[in-house]
């Protein structure tokens, strides 16, 4: 890894102070990262020798974090219910023009505090959050001059853990420029690991699963040389212990990644996101890093619950915060994505004044608080690489002739209720000109009273500003997104920005900071064939959404677009429900064209539901799997459940809910009709009275989901129908009593719900006693369905078929006479078939070779290729006795994953894939 790559030959020399603040875009706006008065100055309390290690452990004893200093080397070490996850890992710092500060410390002093007090947030996911650690401050002095000090501050949570550098004013330490930041991240196993590319300019990956040692460099703009993540890298230690690695109050420093430490598989150390001359970070003491988080729990639930990154930022800068509305919006926007109109002036721009018209009448009449209009003002013009390439023609307050912002704006104002407009700024990479504009735009959005704001800064290629172009993750655009976040709140103005830094908890500082991107929102569904599979939005709550709030953009209802796109969204309409519960984001888009809500009873859920919440749990989850998500907000709970590309049954017991009280539950289901190829936006709707001792089921498809508002039965309301949990009963399985060897037959069984809401029972169907087909029989409330149990037996004599829940559950069971295949079909030998070890995402692999008639007779037979079970292709083959043919499969998968590929007889074949890597080409990120 390069630690400073001067590539572009910058003078290396410190700047004049003046000049030298000013480059990293901090001086002239006040940012700058908060240091207590008692460590703005270097620490010395020790009179004698201090002992060499120093540790804390969390208020309840699960959490410890210990220091040491050997040899005069720093390290820290990380432990998490009496398992080491963390080996003792350096601490240090590498600089421009300076040596090293790493080694040869002495400890000056150490102090310790403990804090346990209760904030409450401007909005969030809790109405309260409580602040609770134990404090370690270790002074560090170098033994020989220029005998510089370093300060460390460690944190223990009962959530986790984190520690940040304070370099303090000092006399013989004054401007600096770091050039490696020298952390180490020792973990003590090859843990699952959920991870993105290092790119220093979008996030926007889906998640590879993969242990630590196979965390690989696939991005075009990072490091080139070393493997490497950025964060939050989310890791499953063991089935008791969860982690995820971040950073917190990300404040005038770069953006950090963690980078593979030489061939080491299980050691990473922090990776900066540098400037155009190499340099990390330009800064004066005293200046502190970033929080190192390691947010740590028992279930992958308790990540998600955990405060660790929100309490590590400072309390809200922000007076008057009435402004503040959290809540949700329409847009003109999906319409553009799919084709429908263009953001471009011109016949089919999207942005008229007409059109936003339309579209407000339809939010006032829903309650949806605000419309985002794209395309609307000049700059558009000449596609993609027109606008996102000097001169950079945005304007900021002119409207295209379509479009009459003033007058949309008092449209939405005269409605009841008012309708209010997200305003939208796409940069397109001109950030320079973005900055020139800034202050008459938001002063002209202020006047016209708009108090939310849609920011882009979609490039491929880094950010201009003065000639000079920057990453995005770099220092200089961390001091710009936060520059333009307090400009924001100074004009009362909350921001949705995509093409962002990473969340890092400043939400609570700046809470005007609703939301962002910075990840694959669904809009990828319209860039790459297999778009964002079930699974991303069941990793996302455990990865990307620990640093905070993210636009996914949901509520799309005609998942398949049909009348305009070649692709579709990867998920059933009840998921897309079940997405407001489950992905957290302060501005929720309501997101498809408003003629496909209409007259749909389901849009109910959206219209309810809120977007700030009092409490969150969650109920059950395993990552990229499934997930039940239940937020409150006053007395009303709402609850999300998804799936991956597996039916599935979850159980969720509703003990979160008030002791005795009855609530009247809205359950929106995948309808028992429901399928994800062919049927997906069937949705079944039960309203039932519940308490909370009841357990409700979540019966899911492929791509499903469920959810459910549930508010406390009042009046009339009592009178409606309890809930009865799917039971089942069973009658009539069948199967013929003989079959030919090989040749496919269909065993089948009645299953009746006793119940009153849809319900799934995992059957399975056993030969002697092993399982070779299951099935999610999803049966509507009081109805009944024949369950289909497609069935091979190649061994020719007797076998028990059976159909049930276990091999010692069996519900029903017949004997089969299974006979040889007779002449006439005669027999098929196949040779060369084989399958590769590994593939990519949307590129066919192959799988060839001869199939020869070893019969006496002409046999016509199909051959079926089956992934996990599921036949993808087929072939003819019509063949003379002694004649053989060359026959090739072709196959290509859809998401990332491990899975089982068999032909016929032959295999099954195991085979990874591992999901490409993706341009980012999209119009808008």
């Amino acid at each position: 890894m390069q630690r400073d790559n001067n590539k572009h030959g910058i003078e290396s020399n410190l700047l004049p102070r003046r000049d030298f603040l000013a480059a990293a875009g901090a001086a002239t706006v006040g940012i700058s990262p908060t240091i207590t008065e008692a460590n703005r100055t270097p620490v010395a309390t020790a009179t004698t020798d201090v002992e060499s290690t120093q540790g804390i452990t969390s208020p309840n004893g699960t959490v410890r974090v210990t220091f040491e200093l050997r040899d005069g080397q720093p390290r820290y070490s990380l432990s998490f219910e009496g398992a080491t996850l963390v080996e003792p890992s350096p601490l240090g710092f590498e600089f421009r023009d300076a040596d090293s500060l790493d080694d040869g410390f002495e400890i000056a002093g150490v102090r310790r505090r403990e804090e346990n007090t209760t904030w409450e947030p401007v909005w969030g996911e809790t109405a309260e959050v409580r602040n609770r650690y134990r404090e370690l401050v270790v002074g560090l002095v170098e033994s020989a001059s220029p005998s510089r000090s370093l300060t460390l501050i460690f944190r223990a949570y009962d959530d986790g853990a984190a520690f940040r550098y304070v370099l303090p004013e000092q006399e013989n330490f004054g401007d600096f420029i770091i050039t490696d930041e020298k952390t180490g991240f020792r973990f003590a196993g090859d843990y699952t690991s959920w991870w993105t590319p290092d790119n220093w300019e979008n996030y926007e990956y889906l998640y590879e699963e993969t242990p630590l040692s196979e965390i690989s460099t696939s991005s075009s703009v990072g490091l080139s040389d070393v493997d490497a993540a950025n964060t939050p890298v989310t890791m499953k230690v063991d089935d008791e212990r969860y982690m995820c690695v971040h950073e917190a109050a990300l404040t005038d420093y770069a953006a950090m990644t963690l980078a593979r430490d030489g061939d080491h598989a299980t050691r990473f150390e922090s990776a900066l996101v540098p400037w155009p001359d190499g340099a990390k970070v330009k800064a004066e003491t005293p200046h502190a890093s970033p929080w190192r988080t390691f947010t740590l729990g028992s279930t992958p639930g308790d990540l998600v619950e955990s405060k660790l990154v929100l309490n590590l930022n400072e309390p809200n800068e922000i007076e008057d915060t009435s402004w503040i509305d959290p809540g949700k919006y329409v847009g003109i926007w999906w319409e553009i994505h799919i084709g429908k109109s263009t953001w471009a002036s011109g016949p089919d721009v999207g942005a008229t004044t007409a059109n936003a018209k339309r579209y407000i009448d339809f939010a006032s009449e829903h309650g949806i608080e605000s419309l985002l209009v794209e395309g609307w003002n000049v700059g558009w013009d000449g596609g993609f690489d027109a606008w996102s390439n000097p001169p950079y023609l945005f304007d900021f307050t002119e409207s295209i002739a379509q479009y009459d912002l003033e007058e949309v704006v008092e449209y939405g104002r005269s409605k009841d209720p008012s309708v209010g407009i997200t305003i939208h700024n796409e940069t397109g990479g001109g950030v320079g000109n973005y900055i020139e504009q800034l202050e008459e735009a938001y002063q002209y959005y202020e006047e016209l009273g708009i108090h939310s704001a849609k920011l882009g800064y979609v490039s491929e290629d880094g950010l201009l500003i003065d000639g000079t172009v920057y990453h995005h993750h770099g220092q200089r655009m961390v001091n710009h997104y936060r520059w333009v976040t307090k400009k924001a709140a100074e004009h009362e103005i909350m921001l949705d920005v995509h093409e962002p830094i990473k969340p890092t908890g400043v939400r609570r500082t700046w809470p005007n900071l609703l939301t962002r991107e910075g990840a694959s929102g669904l809009e990828y569904e319209n860039f790459r064939p297999q778009g964002n599979p079930p699974s991303h939005t069941l990793v996302l709550p455990f990865t990307r959404l620990i640093g905070g709030p993210f636009d996914y953009t949901p509520g799309i209802f005609d998942v398949t677009y049909e009348e305009y796109g070649e692709t579709r969204v990867h998920s059933t309409r009840a998921r897309q429900l079940a997405l407001y519960p489950i992905i957290f984001s302060g501005l929720q888009m309501v997101a498809d064209l408003p003629e496909k809500y209409d007259d749909l009873t389901e849009f109910e859920f959206i219209e309810n539901v809120p977007a700030t919440w009092d409490e969150t749990t969650v109920v059950q989850g395993k990552i990229g799997r499934y997930l039940t998500i239940a937020r409150r907000k006053g007395e009303e709970w709402y609850v999300g459940s998804g799936t991956d590309d597996r039916p599935r049954r979850l159980n969720v017991p509703l003990d979160f809910l008030d002791d005795g009280r009855p609530y009247v539950a809205t359950i929106y289901s995948d309808g028992e009709d429901a399928d994800f190829e062919t049927n997906p936006t069937s949705v079944a709707i039960d309203e039932v009275i519940v308490t909370s001792e009841e357990t409700l089921v979540a019966s899911m498809v492929e791509g499903g989901g469920q959810a459910i508002r549930l508010r406390p039965a009042k009046g009339e309301q009592r009178a409606i129908r309890r809930y009865e949990p799917p039971t089942y009963s069973h009658d009539t399985f069948t199967i013929q009593d003989e079959v030919t060897a090989s040749d496919p037959v269909v065993a089948t069984i009645e299953a009746t719900n006793e119940g009153n809401v849809v319900g799934g029972e995992e059957l399975h169907l056993f030969v002697d006693g092993e399982p070779v087909e299951t099935r999610l029989a999803r049966v509507p409330g009081g109805g009944e369905e024949q369950i289909d149990f497609p069935v091979t037996v190649t061994e020719v004599g007797e076998h028990e078929v059976a159909v049930g829940h276990a091999p010692g559950d069996v519900i029903a069971s017949e004997t089969v006479e299974v006979t040889p295949k007779s002449a006439e079909f005669g027999w098929l030998a196949f040779d060369g078939f084989d399958a590769p070890e590994t593939a990519t995402t949307g590129e066919p692999i192959e799988i060839a070779g001869t199939v020869t008639n070893t019969g006496g007779d002409e046999t016509i037979q199909i051959l079926k290729l089956t992934v996990d079970g599921r036949v993808v292709a087929t072939k003819k083959v019509d063949l003379e006795p002694d004649e053989g043919a060359t026959v090739t499969f072709e196959h290509a998968f859809e998401s990332g994953g491990t899975f089982e590929l068999a032909l016929e007889g032959l295999g099954p074949w195991s085979i990874t894939v591992t999901p490409g890597s993706e341009e980012f080409d999209s119009e808008l990120g």
